[in-house]
């Protein structure tokens, strides 16, 4: 039943990645089949009847212009569709496989896009997301040669078969015999290889990210400065790759002696040693066999063989292939708890933010990272929330923008729980500064609108985008730019593209949150790298900005929360104290003792 099971679900996954290329390119797939059957059938009408009525010219003393016109025959067939087939090769191959690859990544990174954030936290989701993704190219490559060998395997089965069976039945048993063997051996060393491939993969991410550390220029000054760290690192890429090497030699053993039996003792000996032993036999003892059709039936032999080995690995290959194809599927068949356009609509305007009994932690086993939070946010509010590292802040501000939800507790806006709320128009009405922003290498336009906008409709938005940046104060810098908006962010796709500092780019991640013009805008460290003028300027820049707005700002820097309505302190997950600036200092507790560590940078 299980064996039965895992044969549905191997077809299945090839159904899958058929309708998947089928659908994307129609016409290819239907000549990349006609292609192995045009193949094999030249072959057939070359090798084996061409071959043969030659010599069988020469063995009963026929006339040689006979011969001679039989070859010219096969020669014109070749040469006509020689033609398509270069077209086939050359042409259309390179143009349609990017276009299959395309479709299924595009699959994947949708979903990739709607998937829950805790699944990135998950070791084992994510080490089967990255196989996926990185075998998707593989994957069909696989299946498209699978077809291939399929279509030549069925082609060859039904000419060479009828051949035998008209010319001498009995050498199909020892090909039969060789096929069944085959088979076994392949399915147990597929098997072999791809359990080989799951534990060699988390070796292999390791050993990949120590070769991106070296070659992107991300790290290139840190190496410099730290060179230890480089050898620290170059120490990580040989245990690494020794911990590859030594998978790959507990089964190099069990490897050895499978291909061993695959291609020698259930192949060439088997038909080379017994199967010739018996046809020269036939036709020089018993003389019950014409040596032209002995030297056909063994020179088909061969490719007889090579069919019904391939399809002896087809089942397997098919197997393996689908032991990845299971991942992607199971990646594409995921169902995100948070689905985006799911749920009531949110109301228009600022509302209020009501956790009650909030606590979250990443995982079943982990840490409780918040601990019963209850806080009430009023519309047009202006909460600071403050604390050491690894207080929970950022945490808390995941849950409040819905990337998570709690683990118990729950959190509601306009008295409605945001988890009955539509995430997709939520989202909307937030505007946020990661601590962690990213540049992306696309123009500077597009890296503030953060959305699907062609250049015609970015031109209708140049007033709002550049207004956008001058409160964020890159002002002068977009004035200096050689093509304004429409620059290219960082110098490694265009040459007359721009690297930005780190409080440039900074400046740019805090104009998309006053592009979005959201009700809701969260500040996580929006000044981190910016100098003393630009965070006053900045600070400016909020209170116009964010008038009648609810604004959460998290800082370790004091001089940009203390004009905050509230602030809330956050210790090891807990609100420890809460108040205005003045309040806070007046109780003299850990609020205080932060200020007036930092109180000469502000005084």
């Amino acid at each position: 039943m299980k064996e039965k099971k895992q044969g549905t679900n191997v077809l299945k996954n090839q159904l899958f990645l058929w309708k998947l290329c089928f659908k994307t390119c129609p016409g290819y797939m239907i000549y990349h089949l006609y292609d192995a059957f045009r193949y094999q059938g030249i072959i057939f009408l070359e090798h084996v009847l061409g071959i043969r009525y030659v010599l069988r010219c020469a063995e009963f003393h026929e006339p040689f212009t006979k011969a001679l016109i039989y070859i010219g025959i096969i020669l014109l067939i070749n040469l006509i569709q020689i033609i398509p087939d270069g077209f086939f090769i050359y042409g259309w191959s390179y143009k349609y496989k990017p276009r299959l690859y395309r479709a299924l990544k595009e699959q994947l990174f949708q979903k990739a896009s709607e998937i829950d954030l805790f699944c990135y936290d998950d070791p084992e989701y994510y080490n089967d997301f990255v196989l996926g993704v990185s075998e998707s190219e593989a994957t069909i490559d696989r299946f498209l040669n699978m077809l291939n060998m399929g279509m030549q395997a069925i082609t060859v089965l039904f000419t060479t078969g009828v051949f035998y069976l008209m010319t001498d039945p009995i050498g199909i048993v020892f090909v039969v015999v060789s096929f069944i063997m085959r088979f076994i051996v392949s399915t147990k060393l597929n098997k072999v290889n791809y359990a080989n491939r799951v534990k060699v993969n988390p070796h292999m991410r390791k050993r990949d990210y120590v070769s991106r550390v070296f070659y992107l220029k991300d790290y290139a000054k840190e190496l410099r400065l730290h060179p230890r760290a480089g050898k620290q690192l170059e120490e990580e890429f040989a245990e690494a790759n020794d911990n590859i090497i030594t998978e790959h030699k507990k089964v190099s053993r069990i490897r050895t002696w499978l291909m061993f039996l695959r291609n020698y003792a259930v192949s060439d000996f088997l038909i080379d040693g017994v199967y010739i032993s018996y046809l020269v036999y036939k036709a020089a003892v018993l003389h019950t066999l014409n040596y032209s059709d002995a030297v056909i039936l063994f020179n088909r032999t061969g490719s007889l063989r090579g069919c019904l080995s391939r399809f002896a690995d087809l089942g397997p290959a098919a197997h393996e292939n689908s032991m990845f194809v299971d991942k992607i599927r199971a990646f594409l068949g995921y169902e995100p708890r948070l689905k985006q356009d799911v749920g009531d609509p949110v109301p228009q305007g600022a509302g209020e933010l009501v956790l009650d009994h909030v606590s979250f932690k990443y995982s079943e086993k982990g840490r409780t990272v918040l601990n019963d939070i209850s806080l009430t946010v009023k519309p047009g509010e202006h909460i600071a929330i403050v604390g050491y590292n690894g207080a929970g802040k950022t945490t808390l501000i995941k849950l409040l923008m819905r990337l998570y939800d709690p683990t118990s507790g729950s959190i509601s806006y306009h008295g409605k729980p945001v988890n009955t709320l539509k995430p997709i128009d939520y989202h909307k009405r937030i505007g946020v500064v990661f601590q962690d922003y990213q540049m992306f290498g696309a123009t500077l336009a597009e890296n503030v609108v953060m959305d699907d906008m062609k250049k015609e409709e970015l031109e209708k938005q140049t007033g709002k985008i550049t207004e956008s940046l001058q409160a964020a104060g890159f002002g002068n810098k977009l004035a200096n730019l050689p093509d304004g908006l429409f620059t290219q962010v960082t110098t490694e796709f265009d040459k007359a593209g721009v690297d930005f500092s780190g409080g440039e780019s900074q400046k740019v991640a805090i104009s998309r949150a006053f592009y979005k013009d959201a009700d809701i805008l969260i500040m996580d460290e929006p000044s981190s790298a910016l100098d003393p003028i630009a965070e006053y300027e900045l600070n400016k820049a909020m209170e116009t900005a964010a008038k009648g707005k609810t604004v959460f700002y998290i800082s370790h820097r004091l001089s940009t929360t203390r004009d905050a309505d509230r602030i809330i302190m956050l210790e090891e997950g807990n609100i420890i104290e809460e108040g205005t600036h003045k309040q806070l200092l007046a109780k003299n507790g850990k609020y205080a003792e932060m200020w007036n560590a930092q109180a000469g940078k502000y005084n």
